[in-house]
């Protein structure tokens, strides 16, 4: 049987020191509680801030998105508009790129298609509605991400789209 292996932190603010160990989410659940004891303030900053939390949304897309080495894979029988395709798209592959299966959280409108069935020019057409409004962005090399609302909204896709 393997041994779980635990993270250890140390943490020291002026007089308030703190020891935690245990598996990764437990230590951060106690390092956000320590820390907002100590500076109340990011209680009500933590209330307010969005940050995606890529084990659920990987909890999440399980049933309709699955990360290859070659790329985000959706369910094959998803019936969904092609700008909400390409959304679960390029959420799969920013949480394959999160998770360390893939190397770039982008893809091209190209990449796109192949995986979402339609033609090149489909999903092209969709791409400056889906910057417009926030939700993607184009990189420097030309291919195209969420942006942290585009997760978001692939987060609310992945509740409307779930048998």
């Amino acid at each position: 049987m393997m041994k779980e292996e635990k993270l250890r932190v140390r943490l020291e603010f002026g007089e308030a020191k703190a020891d935690f160990e245990g598996d990764i989410n437990e230590v951060l659940e106690l390092t956000i509680k320590f820390l907002t004891q100590i500076y109340p303030n990011l209680r009500i900053l933590q209330s307010i801030t969005y940050a995606p939390d890529v084990a659920e949304l990987a909890k999440k897309a399980a049933d309709l998105i699955k990360v290859s080495d070659e790329g985000p894979i959706l369910q094959s029988d998803l019936d969904a508009p092609a700008k909400d395709a390409i959304c679960l798209v390029l959420l799969g592959a920013y949480l394959g790129k999160m998770l360390g299966k893939l190397e770039r959280d982008s893809m091209s409108t190209r990449g796109i298609a192949r995986i979402i069935g339609k033609a090149q020019k489909t999903v092209s057409n969709e791409m400056p509605k889906l910057v417009s409004d926030g939700l993607v962005e184009r990189t420097s090399e030309g291919e195209y991400r969420l942006t942290i609302l585009g997760i978001k909204k692939a987060e609310s896709l992945l509740e409307q789209y779930k048998k």
